[in-house]
């Protein structure tokens, strides 16, 4: 019963607060950068003087604050996760503060490098949350590595019942020997009682263990990827279109590049390699999707997999069309090569990142119901709440009437 307890305890802490703390740094990181590159492909559009970033900007960096106020809530307890994020809250408001400032510069200079910096504020924001989601990460798997949900806590337990177990059949042996019976019916029930309660106690700290080794393990690493994969797509977009705004002019910040196709796929699969995904073959390319598709044999995932896959080959072969059609002077009004970067058709970078976006989604959604479900089993007791303490009464009641039957029929035969 104190094994089930704990187990359930300690996968409810994951359950509730750290994984869900963790993945909403993710998916604040994802949502600001599809804030960052709706201002972008605004500005190359030519409508971000007249109207500003959009309501894509707009819903973006609401979800962004709510995804940052969840994660802020659920590291209540940690004061160091407490002040990195209200290190991020304050580059937040700077972030939509340049922006703002940014409108207000109209057609000129001003404009274009007030988007730069609050791209730049974007990057920073960023790289505190994958830091603060790798210290989250390094204690997921110290929670679910504990003594109380390991393969091994069974020893104890086990080692005493099979002490019991042991000393039900010694008596047996004793009452075989001392009156020449054959067999004692209830001691023997009593012995086969205490191996099914080590046998049901061992298999229930496995099934713990092996579910929480994929629930709070593999499938988090996995959700992790996809978020990282969406923030990827958007970061290829707005990276393009802020390159289309500046003509090419690289930017003179000290602040770390950040995800680009090659984080993403590299290298980008064939068709007849993506059909392979689709169908359960292992992937034979690296980054984000691959992670998060490594070992994993269901059908939704892989479906969803596959269909990035496409949508990314669509929106590489886009973005190097775009790049060869940008002005060298750079565009800030709609002209060559804007069509290709914010065309929402399949083979325009826009219409791609969508597409790849959506099936992303789906993949998230099937690896979330997974993961639920292997840490519902991982809470689930196994019936040992009940079943072990009723067990061992039932084995110390037969023991001692084995005993006591065998010793009223030795009073009478004497």
């Amino acid at each position: 019963m104190l094994i089930a307890d704990r187990s359930e305890a300690t996968t409810a802490e994951l359950r509730e607060r750290r994984i869900p703390g963790a993945l909403a740094l993710d998916q604040a990181a994802a949502a600001l950068t599809e804030a960052d590159r709706a201002t972008a492909t605004s500005l190359v559009s030519g409508a971000f003087s007249l109207t500003g970033p959009g309501q894509d900007y707009q819903d973006a960096v609401k979800r962004a604050n709510q995804f940052l106020t969840l994660a802020a809530d659920l590291h209540r307890d940690d004061s160091g996760a407490r002040a990195r994020l209200t290190g991020v809250n304050a580059l937040m408001v700077e972030y939509t503060i340049m922006v703002g400032l940014a409108q207000t510069g109209g057609d000129g200079p001003l404009s274009l490098a007030n988007v730069f910096y609050a791209s730049d504020l974007r990057r920073s924001i960023v790289t505190s949350l994958y830091e603060q989601r790798r210290a989250d990460l390094a204690d997921i798997r110290e929670a679910r590595s504990t003594w109380w949900v390991g393969t091994y806590v069974a020893v104890p337990f086990g080692a005493t019942a099979f002490v019991a177990l042991l000393l039900v059949l010694i008596a047996h042996g004793y009452l075989r020997r001392r009156f020449r019976r054959r067999i004692s019916p209830l001691l023997l029930l009593g012995a086969a009682g205490l191996a099914g309660l080590i046998a049901w106690t061992v298999l229930h700290a496995q099934t713990t263990h092996d579910r929480l080794a994929e629930g709070a393990g593999r499938r988090v690493a996995e959700q992790s990827a996809l978020w990282q994969a969406r923030t990827a797509v958007h970061e290829v977009v707005g990276t393009a279109a802020l390159d289309i705004a500046s003509g090419g002019i690289p930017r003179s910040s000290d602040v770390k590049a950040g995800l680009t196709l090659r984080d993403l796929v590299d290298p980008l699969p064939s068709a007849v390699e993506i059909e392979a995904v689709r169908t359960g073959g292992d992937p034979r390319f690296g980054g984000l999707i691959a992670t998060a598709m490594a070992e994993d044999r269901s059908r939704p995932l892989r479906e969803a997999g596959a269909r990035a896959l496409t949508a990314l080959t669509a929106l590489r072969a886009a973005a190097e069309r775009t790049k060869a059609q940008a002005p060298p002077g750079g565009t800030r009004d709609g002209g060559p090569g804007t069509a290709l970067l914010t065309g929402r058709a399949a083979d325009r970078m826009s219409g791609a990142a969508d597409d790849a976006q959506a099936a992303l989604t789906d993949a998230l959604i099937e690896g979330r119901g997974a993961a639920d479900a292997a840490l519902t089993e991982a809470a689930d007791d196994g019936g040992l709440t009940l079943g072990g303490p009723v067990t061992c009464v039932v084995v110390l009641v037969l023991s001692v009437a084995g005993l006591l039957i065998r010793r009223v029929e030795y009073g009478r035969l004497r």
